[in-house]
């Protein structure tokens, strides 16, 4: 694997076999809003969704499947080499089976050149992110008060950087866009 992706665990072999991952449409939406409804307490509404898709150029959205079947979705914006991690959400019966992990890998994979910084907000009550961020070599830099409304929370700031990961710039600057990991998403 690149060592300059966050590093990936899976907990289930099947999601390794089973699962592909591409774009999102909007035909994809009824199955995202589901997950997205049951996944946070202030879901994102189809016309939020819509007006990512069609536009913002730095928009990058993907869903996962499994069996013919969306079990989790993960949208960002791409700029030049960053990455800010917009939303990322498993169907619950498809937890713990690494598909988070794999979305936010290919994710990364979407930039025209290699990511060297991702950023990202989550509420400070969401052990189970919080732990999957810490486990791809994101760290905490900062809160936001009160970032979150219904429940009123803050938000840990997290970011990975390429550097984070290890090696030398020089090693980085040598791989330059070499950025998929020997696995395939």
């Amino acid at each position: 694997m690149d060592e300059s992706l966050p590093r990936t665990s899976f907990a289930d072999s099947r999601s390794m076999t089973a699962m592909t991952i591409r774009p999102m449409t909007e035909a994809d939406l009824p199955a995202v809003l589901r997950i997205e409804k049951v996944s946070f307490s202030s879901p994102w509404t189809a016309a939020m969704f819509i007006a990512e898709l069609r536009e913002n150029l730095c928009s990058k959205f993907l869903v996962a499947m499994m069996d013919g079947t969306i079990v989790g979705y993960i949208g960002g914006w791409i700029i030049a080499d960053e990455l800010h991690l917009l939303s990322l959400a498993v169907d619950p019966v498809s937890r713990r089976l690494g598909v988070a992990s794999r979305l936010v890998e290919a994710l990364y994979r979407q930039g025209r050149v290699r990511i060297v910084r991702a950023g990202l907000e989550v509420r400070a009550s969401n052990h189970a992110a919080l732990v999957l961020y810490r486990s791809l070599g994101f760290r905490a830099v900062g809160v936001r008060p009160n970032y979150y409304a219904d429940p009123r929370e803050d938000a840990v700031i997290m970011e990975w950087t390429a550097r984070s990961e290890g090696g030398s710039d020089d090693d980085r600057g040598r791989r330059g866009s070499d950025r998929t990991p020997s696995e395939n998403p």
